[in-house]
C-alpha cells in the first residue's frame, strides 16, 4: 500500500506504508513526532504483544504523509479481519490485532521462543522504524495458535 510523494527530481514514486518510508517523507519537526510516537507505541508492543498501536502510527503518519485514509482503513480492516472491533473478543481468545496476544496452554518452549523473537524484532524495530517484521511475527504466532486451537 502506497501514496505517492514527490522527490528532488520532481517525479512522483510510491510511498510504502512502512516507517522508513514515512520518516524519509516528514520533515524534520514531523521526524521528532513520528519517531516519539513509534517509539512510545513500540514500548506498548514489547509490553502487550500487541502490535495494532504501532501500525496505526505508521498509518496516520502514512496518511499525513500524503497517503489515502481509505487505503489506511483497508489495511487496519485486513489485519484485524473484521471492521467492528467493539465486538472483539476477550484477550484470552485471539481475534484482532487490538486484543493483545495470550498464550493459553501452549508450551513453555513455544512462549520463551515467541517471546524472543519478539523482543529481537522490537530492539531492531527502535533501530530501523520498520514495525513490519513485529506484525508479521504477532500475526503468524495469532494464526498458529488459531491452528492449534482448531479455528
Amino acid at each position: 500500500m502506497s501514496a505517492i510523494h514527490s522527490t528532488r527530481l520532481g517525479t512522483a514514486t510510491p510511498l510504502e506504508m512502512t516507517g522508513p518510508a514515512v520518516y524519509a517523507a516528514l520533515s524534520d519537526e514531523e521526524r521528532r513526532h513520528f519517531d516519539r510516537e513509534f517509539h512510545d507505541a513500540l514500548n506498548v508492543a514489547s509490553a502487550t504483544y500487541d502490535v495494532e498501536p504501532l501500525s496505526e502510527v505508521v498509518r496516520r503518519w502514512w496518511i499525513a504523509s500524503g497517503g489515502d485514509p481509505a487505503v489506511a482503513r483497508l489495511d487496519r480492516d485486513a489485519v484485524a479481519g473484521h471492521t467492528d472491533h467493539a465486538q472483539c473478543v476477550s484477550q484470552d481468545e485471539p481475534c484482532c490485532g487490538h486484543t493483545a496476544f495470550a498464550f493459553g496452554n501452549q508450551a513453555t518452549a513455544v512462549i520463551v521462543r515467541f517471546e524472543e523473537a519478539f523482543r529481537n524484532a522490537a530492539e531492531e524495530a527502535a533501530v530501523t522504524l520498520d514495525h513490519l517484521p513485529l506484525r508479521y511475527l504477532a500475526f503468524g504466532y495469532r494464526a498458529d495458535v488459531g491452528a492449534v486451537r482448531g479455528a
